[in-house]
């Protein structure tokens, strides 16, 4: 089946009633819904759509002098998918950065809706990946800090 993921960042400060009452329940420029969006194809055809609440993941990578490092981040939701020549492909989440999901089937598959709070700040190192500033490694969050300059 085709997977989409599809990752909204919810303005904390958008006011449905005002919506309601001055643009027919619709956003406006000076009433946004969405600060962001991300969405992502899973390359393949996924046999099993899984999601672990309640886990940790182990954030893998490269320090800019080639050694590698591995943090174990607690208190994730992992989306996995597994396609069908057995590769996983994985969407971490930190827990308490989630608003809701919602799974809504295709014609050809799904669509795996995320929404992300607002009201703290969210550290996105890689496609895919969204850690809360407060879980990250503060020695990664320094690099990346460098990086973002």
């Amino acid at each position: 089946m085709q997977v989409t993921i599809n990752v909204k960042l919810v303005n904390s400060k958008f006011n449905q009633a005002y919506a309601d009452k001055e643009n027919e329940g619709e956003e406006t420029e000076d009433n946004i819904k969405y600060l962001w969006e991300d969405e992502f194809d899973v390359q393949g055809n996924v046999t099993q759509f899984k999601v672990n609440n309640n886990t940790s993941y182990l954030l893998n990578g490269l320090y800019p002098n080639n050694d590698e490092f591995s943090f174990e981040i607690p208190d994730m939701s992992v989306i996995e998918c597994t396609l069908d020549n057995g590769p996983l492909t994985l969407f971490p989440f930190s827990k308490k950065a989630i608003s809701k999901t919602e799974k809504v089937e295709t014609k050809n598959g799904m669509t795996f809706y995320v929404h992300l709070k607002s009201i703290r700040e969210i550290v996105n190192p890689m496609t895919g990946v969204y850690i809360l500033k407060d879980d990250y490694p503060k020695e990664l969050l320094e690099l990346y800090n460098d990086e973002e300059e």
